[in-house]
């Protein structure tokens, strides 16, 4: 898909004046590649079956199977999508099957995943229902991140749900309120706050909270 502006002829004598302004779109169908340009504002919702490619601004929501966005790129909407690779930033809700946030990469809100690759920053709400691997370069904070499996070699600050296993690597931290069933910390990871036992949720209306023990664990 591609944008055009129709030229005007102009009279020679004729002093213009040219200012650019955001371009507005209405809500975009979209069953090919899509391309926003660096310097390009889009104002609108796309959605279509195809993939998005992003290094300029789009305001609006996304809805498509593969997102891409550079580290120019940025998004003020919510995108929903099989694939998302994100190198700029996001500032809206996250909905996607595989995540994967670069170094440059940003995302504020909620996230909804199944699995995610971090090695940006997240400030916002983490469900990620397989896994979640967050690289020396990655940082978390959260109220809330939630998975099975969650891998730091990087930082969270905040509440941490590990259902299956949360692993510390060497470089990692997790400060705030754990909740894991099973707990690997490496040498010189680093484990601080409180920590509870992990207890899969029940169908009754109010669940008793687990106790919760004081803990800091630091190898060095």
């Amino acid at each position: 898909m591609a944008f055009f502006s129709k030229g005007k002829e102009i009279d020679e004598a004729q002093e213009v004046t040219i200012k650019e302004e955001p371009k507005k779109a209405a809500p975009v169908k979209s069953s090919a590649a899509t391309e926003i340009s660096k310097n390009i504002t889009i104002e609108g919702n796309i959605s279509g079956t195809d993939s998005i490619k992003i290094e300029g601004t789009l305001l609006g929501n996304i809805e498509v199977n593969n997102v891409t966005i550079g580290k120019n790129g940025s998004v003020k909407g919510s995108i929903r999508a099989q694939k998302v690779s994100n190198s700029g930033r996001v500032e809206g809700d996250i909905t996607c099957n595989d995540l994967n946030i670069s170094q440059t990469g940003y995302v504020s809100n909620k996230i909804h995943a199944n699995v995610i690759i971090l090695s940006g920053e997240i400030l916002g709400e983490v469900l990620a229902e397989t896994s979640i691997n967050i690289t020396p370069t990655g940082k978390v904070q959260t109220n809330s991140l939630s998975s099975k499996r969650v891998t730091v070699n990087g930082t969270i600050e905040g509440r941490v749900i590990a259902s299956e296993l949360l692993e510390v690597g060497s470089n990692g931290l997790v400060n705030g309120e754990i909740s894991v069933k099973n707990i690997k910390t490496d040498e010189g990871g680093r484990v601080i706050g409180s920590m509870a036992m992990y207890t899969a949720p029940t169908n009754t209306v109010e669940q008793k909270r687990p106790e919760v023990i004081e803990a800091t664990i630091e190898e060095n």
